[in-house]
């Protein structure tokens, strides 16, 4: 994601309802609801923690997700990842350490 561009949510930000973003969003403090994109990429960082169903184009997970993910791109889910959730992706990279609960689909 490129700096400056998107939509941030801070760190001890709570936000719930559905957001609908295009370019970029990331998160970085607490998220329950729906997050929709068609062409946009999304970025969980260390400190967020989404509790929602996802649908993007790229995601990369540092912190933690709970719901499923489907992505028409990457999803990378980085070192400290939790994911409990479904995952749909065309291409998919799990750095060691990641916590994974659930299925899978992978199409490249």
């Amino acid at each position: 994601m490129a700096e400056g561009k998107g939509t941030n949510i801070p760190s001890g930000a709570d936000i719930k309802g559905t957001i609908k973003f295009g370019e970029a969003m990331r998160i970085d403090g607490n998220f329950e609801g729906e997050l929709i994109t068609d062409n946009g990429d999304l970025v969980v960082g260390k400190t967020g923690s989404v509790k929602a169903n996802i649908r993007v184009r790229r995601a990369v997970i540092e912190g933690r997700v709970d719901g499923d993910i489907k992505a028409s791109g990457k999803v990378e889910l980085k070192q400290k990842a939790h994911l409990n959730g479904n995952l749909q992706a065309k291409e998919l990279v799990v750095e060691e350490g990641v916590v994974f609960i659930g299925k899978c689909k992978v199409n490249p």
